[in-house]
């Protein structure tokens, strides 16, 4: 269902990835909240626009968004290919028991993964 506004910006958990996202359509000014990951990409001002309320036009970033689900894929064959101290890393920077002293964000750990 379309909406004009957003009621609650916040709808995934930092800690995983992303489950649903808000989808903004540009012709009619609503959003719709659809499942899946939202495409990496940014919004620039449409050329020529004054308006205040400019919706701006969104340009897509075509390389992360082919490296995510790769990652993904990587991560969840079990990282084949990694050394066994890298191995012990992500193991450490996954590990619930330490969740309390410290937890990183999905978006961090993907970061770390990419690198690798």
């Amino acid at each position: 269902m379309a909406r004009t506004t957003i009621d609650r910006l916040i709808i995934n958990s930092p800690y995983e990835e992303p489950k649903k996202h808000w989808r903004y359509d540009r012709e009619t000014r609503t959003f719709e909240l659809v499942e899946g990951r939202r495409p990496a990409g940014y919004v620039v001002a449409t050329p020529g626009s004054k308006s205040f309320d400019d919706p701006g036009i969104f340009v897509e970033i075509p390389l992360v968004n082919q490296i995510r689900p790769r990652v993904k894929a990587w991560r969840e064959a079990g990282y084949p290919g990694i050394t066994s101290i890298t191995r012990r890393l992500l193991a450490h920077w996954h590990d619930p028991e330490e969740f309390d002293r410290r937890r990183f964000f999905f978006c961090q750990l993907e970061a770390v993964e990419t690198l690798i």
